[in-house]
């Protein structure tokens, strides 16, 4: 399971909803743009997208939005619960999606990717970093199509990633074994989310 986290959005750093409808498609726009920068491909059904405070924050706005959410009590748990997407320092942080949009091969895909957890790195400059994965989101019989998953790195592979190192992810699992190298403007996103 993963740990509460110390790194959230203040509820300072939302918009009440009158403020954000009047800012939303700028503020859509931005989010936008960050996701983009930050999304990798991971084979033809799964895609990681690097999560930071805009992209975050995003989320959280846009459900306050779609559920008009107001209240302050309401809007302090959804804070809690997106925050929970924060990277810490030294740290990234992803949301992990399978993208099978045939309903039957679904099911049977997502059972054979059970222990996905076990198999999936981020490797900087030849220093790979496992994934952590949010066991709430694991069942026994299969995996659920979004995870979140941290990959908690070491200083000199936080510095590595500063210094432009070659960035690659990949998965060795049986069932989906494919790696993608990060281009270089992704890789110059993801070190500015970096926190030390």
């Amino acid at each position: 399971m993963i740990e509460q986290r110390t790194n959230r959005i203040s509820p300072a750093e939302i918009l009440d909803l009158g403020d954000y409808e009047r800012r939303r498609d700028e503020l859509r726009a931005s989010a936008m743009h960050a996701r983009r920068a930050r999304r990798i491909a991971l084979g033809p059904n799964a895609s990681l997208t690097f999560e930071n405070r805009e992209t975050v924050r995003y989320q959280i706005q846009e459900m306050l939005r779609a559920e008009r959410i107001a209240k302050p009590a309401e809007v302090e748990h959804e804070i809690e619960t997106y925050s929970d997407l924060l990277p810490t320092p030294c740290e990234l942080s992803a949301t992990l999606m399978f993208e099978l949009p045939d309903e039957a091969e679904r099911a049977p895909a997502l059972t054979a990717l059970r222990d996905f957890e076990s198999h999936l790195r981020i490797d900087i400059g030849g220093s790979a970093a496992a994934a952590r994965f949010d066991r709430r989101q694991i069942g026994e019989d299969r995996l659920s199509s979004v995870q979140f998953v941290r990959f908690p790195l070491s200083k000199p592979q936080c510095d590595a990633l500063r210094a432009g190192a070659p960035v690659r992810i990949a998965s060795d699992h049986p069932a989906y074994a494919h790696a993608t190298t990060i281009d270089a403007a992704t890789s110059r996103a993801l070190a500015t989310d970096l926190e030390d």
